[in-house]
């Protein structure tokens, strides 16, 4: 059986569905069963043994309006699992994986953003799903009742609101993260970025420290990507973050220009 410990949310899958009208939540949880049992499994067997074993258990963990995230568990290693909504046009999922490869390949070694291992989709069911590194009980970022906090997974999966102090460092590292996706060469960077749809995770064992936060800090969605000027996508990100103080952009930016700097 899969391991009971605390990864995430404690429920079925098929509860969190997005359907369109003429959807039926058996026929989607039958697709999705199908395709996890049967069709991902074959495909890790053909094209990537050394993720692929027997005994493959895939548990649900999470979900979002685009994805449905789960946790898959080879008994070697743990790795995430972005499944596309049911109702999601075919393809969104594809974009992603598309767009946080690009990003990725800029980003050397600073590890900004979840590198996806593969991609995966079968047309038939209309299910597709790209794989990615998994970080132990990562929390992710996100709102609740206009109170900035983390879900975090155990004992039991809830929420925790930041602290005035961990609110001011999170809103620095945040803005800082997005800039140093920025690249200078191509000019591309990331948009539609926001923070209530748990575009942001913090690795487990963080502390109040801003370097600390920002590097256990990582970006995990890239829904779309923008090409303009450095100056534009500053711009961008202070109208995208209008729930920040100004002040927590401003040092963000400046954090932000030196890890660019850095890395060129």
């Amino acid at each position: 059986m899969f391991s009971k410990e605390s990864l995430g949310i404690n429920d079925a899958d098929f509860i969190y569905y997005e359907l369109n009208t003429d959807q039926k939540v058996l026929e989607e949880t039958i697709k999705t069963y199908n395709f996890f049992t049967r069709d991902f499994p074959n495909y890790l067997k053909q094209n990537y043994p050394k993720y692929y074993t027997k005994n493959i258990k895939i548990k649900f963990i999470n979900w979002g309006h685009m994805e449905v995230v789960y946790v898959l568990d080879n008994e070697k290693n743990k790795y995430t699992l972005l499944m596309g909504q049911p109702n999601l046009e075919f393809g969104k999922v594809k974009k992603e994986y598309d767009n946080l490869k690009i990003l990725s390949q800029a980003q050397d070694k600073d590890n900004n953003i979840v590198n996806p291992l593969l991609y995966y989709a079968n047309h038939n069911n209309h299910r597709e799903v790209y794989m990615t590194p998994y970080y132990y009980q990562a929390r992710c970022i996100s709102y609740l009742d206009n109170e900035l906090g983390i879900y975090v997974p155990e004992p039991n999966y809830h929420f925790e609101k930041f602290n005035s102090n961990q609110k001011e460092i999170i809103e620095k590292a945040i803005t800082a993260k997005i800039l140093s996706l920025y690249n200078l060469d191509t000019k591309i960077g990331l948009a539609d970025f926001t923070v209530s749809s748990g575009d942001f995770i913090l690795e487990k064992g963080f502390n109040d420290n801003i370097d600390n936060i920002f590097n256990k800090m990582k970006i995990i969605a890239a829904r779309n990507l923008v090409n303009m000027p450095l100056d534009d996508y500053i711009a961008l990100i202070y109208q995208n973050l209008k729930l920040f103080k100004t002040k927590n952009i401003d040092k963000g930016i400046e954090l932000g220009i030196s890890k660019i700097k850095k890395r060129t």
